[in-house]
């Protein structure tokens, strides 16, 4: 039977022919695609890029004790999260000490493939997993050359030997190398932990990288910042400070008189050459030459001497002698400032835009409850007392609080109380509103606690019935009688809660009470503020120059640094969807009363007041520095708190964190109101880095992700 022996040899080697033949194919594929390279066809770049950043941190990950199967999992839950927010491009970094990818590029090992249907490879490789599954997410990889990090050998030859796309920096931009000629310029924002992230080079038409996904999957950041696109539509024309390098004494004012033991001497200098005043080495702790020195003051003239090489610069401040006094009894006249008490039952109306009810009346930080223009109240008492040298009084209102007399008018006897027949609720711009039938603008106080608000309205009467349906879902609405007047009390939903309220007096004499729904992140991760409103307030302005970074004309004064900031925080928030307003967008000053008529009429979702800091001349303020922001309603106190902690993560200054304060402007019920302190001028290290433009795009990404954060999920 040798005819059927010889068949199944023959068709054995058949197989094993048409197996080796596959075997061939296979091995020619894997040497056209490069063993040695990607397992993937080479991705292009696309026209818009929304990168993601591979940081220090993520790659970090692969030197812990975690197993191949945690970190396999890693990468492909890194680009899961990735691809849902939005990104199309993933950046590695093409330098992490010591770790894995590093080892990887820098070697460029390359590992046989096992199996292409499943994406394992022989040894773990982490650049062709993360490439392999980019590439099934249409995805492009690209290592680029990080910002301060010379460029080596070893990663061009990864970049050949992978395949990837290498970013290298070059001069103020960002070339791209092994792509296309039409290849977008990508311009890299400036590595932080922070998502806000400053963003040091900013060009119109451009992808920006702002930040890393380590944070992101460990929840701290935010993925809609981190994947943001900057359109170019045009950058605001922010002020930044050119730094002299000439060594100089720029403050204090030679002119003036100091009456301290100690002084803070500013000034500029080369960075570069060592710095002696009056023979002492001075200390720099900014990167363009200004400098700060705490001395010590004598009787008379002292001069100081500022010393590089051969230059110098001196300055002569002069200490008077203590006074000896006049000779008199040092005591001043008491005088009356006009006021009288009030006759019993007698009713006033606040006249300032803004008064304070004060739980005690002689201590003007001791404010319960703001009084706003309009509001009118019994008085239940008359106190007289001196302030400075005036005799004044302060009238007692039915809640127990205090009004001074310079903030309002005392009405003539027989004025009607207000008296409300009705309420009805309406709606305009997603405000939601409730209006009094009748007459009358009484003055009010509130308590808020969660999802219960109550109004309690003094020295007035409601009759007739409360609406069922004020646009809110689930809420529920009663108006009960009180000893001086009703209260109006509001149940809400968690579903639909209350963001923020505002009792407006209506020209025609009449009460509305305006009621925000809490703001919500689009679903747009692109746009992630769409719908959400922003007032933004630059302090001081016009004659007005605010604190001083230095008397030097041609130094940036507070005014301008906070017209600047503002303008990059306005860029950034309307870059994820926020509509944003200003109090001011040119150099004008506008009075606090002006600026809060603004914020009461606007009713935004969020308001912040942005400023910088300064300290008293007498100390060693290099020591003295950081990011503070201050709040009064308790609405207020997550927006004061992330505004501090982003922009002292994103700048490295010092988090001095929320401060609760009675500025005139954090003083609203209509939306969290907060005032920003971004830095201290008065610091020479820091006032450096908040008139740079790389700080002032810092400061305005991070107030963006503040105001992100501040969203409840």
């Amino acid at each position: 039977m040798p005819v059927k022996t010889k068949r199944p040899f023959a068709l054995g080697m058949i197989l094993l022919a048409i197996a080796a033949l596959a075997a061939l194919i296979f091995a020619i594929v894997l040497l056209i695609r490069g063993v040695s390279g990607l397992s993937m066809p080479h991705m292009t770049a696309p026209e818009q890029i929304r990168a993601v950043l591979l940081d220090d941190a993520w790659a970090g990950y692969f030197d812990e004790s975690h197993t191949r199967e945690e970190q396999e999992a890693f990468l492909t839950s890194t680009l899961d999260e990735a691809t849902a927010q939005g990104a199309n491009t993933v950046l590695v970094a093409g330098s992490v000490p010591g770790g894995v990818l590093a080892r990887k590029l820098e070697t460029a090992e390359a590992a046989p493939m096992v199996s292409e249907s499943d994406g394992l490879f022989s040894s773990f490789d982490p650049i062709r997993i993360l490439m392999q599954q980019a590439a099934k997410r249409n995805m492009l990889v690209a290592l680029y050359q990080p910002e301060g990090v010379s460029l080596k050998d070893w990663m061009t030859e990864a970049a050949d030997r992978y395949g990837l796309t290498l970013y290298t920096l070059s001069g103020e931009g960002v070339n791209a190398r092994y792509t296309a000629a039409d290849q977008p310029e990508l311009v890299l924002a400036q590595e932080s932990p922070a998502l806000a992230a400053a963003v040091c080079q900013l060009q119109p038409g451009t992808g920006v990288v702002l930040g890393s996904l380590a944070g992101l999957v460990n929840g701290k950041e935010s993925a809609a910042v981190t994947l943001q696109y900057l359109s170019g539509d045009g950058l605001p024309d922010i002020a930044q400070q050119q730094f002299s390098q000439t060594l100089a004494i720029v403050s204090p004012d030679p002119a003036s008189k100091v009456y301290t033991d100690t002084i803070f001497l500013m000034g500029t200098s080369d960075p570069s050459q060592p710095l002696t005043v009056n023979g002492q080495e001075v200390q720099r702790y900014g990167s363009y030459g200004m400098w700060g020195l705490e001395v010590s003051l004598a009787e008379g003239d002292n001069v100081f001497t500022a010393q590089q090489g051969e230059a110098t610069a001196s300055i002569t401040l002069t200490k008077p002698a203590p006074s000896t006094g006049s000779g008199g009894s040092g005591s001043s006249q008491i005088v009356s400032d006009g006021s009288v008490a009030a006759q019993p039952g007698q009713l006033l109306r606040v006249t300032s835009t803004l008064a304070s009810a004060l739980s005690d009346y002689q201590n003007t930080s001791a404010i319960a409850m703001t009084a706003y223009e309009g509001a009118v109240a019994e008085v239940v008492d008359s106190v007289s007392f001196v302030s400075g040298t005036k005799r004044t009084y302060a009238y007692q209102l039915p809640d127990g609080n205090y009004i001074k007399a310079s903030d309002c008018e005392l009405l003539e006897e027989g004025t009607a109380q207000a008296a409300f027949t009705g309420l009805s609720a309406g709606e305009e711009n997603g405000i939601e509103s409730l209006t009094f039938a009748g007459s009358g603008t009484p003055y009010y106080s509130h308590t808020w606690e969660g999802n219960e608000f109550t109004l309690h309205f003094y020295s007035a009467s409601f009759s007739g019935q409360a609406p069922q349906d004020i646009g809110f879902d689930g809420a529920s609405v009663t108006v009960e009688p009180e000893e001086n007047g009703f209260a109006l009390h509001i149940t809400f939903q968690d579903s639909d809660p209350l963001w923020g309220y505002f009792v407006d007096y209506t020209p025609e004499g009449g009460t509305r009470i305006a009621l925000k729904h809490q703001p919500a992140r689009s679903s747009d991760p692109a746009l992630p503020l769409t719908g959400v409103t922003v007032l933004l307030d630059p302090g001081h302005g016009g004659d007005d120059m605010g604190a001083p970074g230095s008397p030097v004309e041609d130094f940036p004064q507070e005014s301008e640094l906070n017209l600047s900031a503002a303008l990059a925080a306005k860029y950034r928030l309307e870059q994820l969807g926020a509509t944003v307003t200003m109090t001011r967008d040119t150099d004008v000053f506008y009075t606090l009363a002006e600026r809060m008529k603004m914020l009461n009429s606007q009713k935004p979702d969020f308001f912040i007041a942005i400023h910088h800091n300064s300290a008293a001349m007498n100390a060693d303020l290099n020591q003295v520095g950081g990011t503070e922001a201050y709040w009064f309603y308790t609405e207020g106190k997550s927006l004061a708190t992330a505004l501090s902690a982003n922009v002292s993560l994103t700048t490295s200054r010092n988090d001095r964190g929320p401060k609760y304060s009675a500025f005139y402007v954090t003083r609203s019920n209509i939306c969290p109101a907060v005032l920003l302190e971004l830095g201290f001028v008065s610091n020479p290290a820091e006032y450096e880095s908040c008139a740079t433009l790389e700080g002032l795009w810092a400061e305005g990404g991070a107030i963006a992700q503040a105001v992100l954060d501040s969203i409840p999920d």
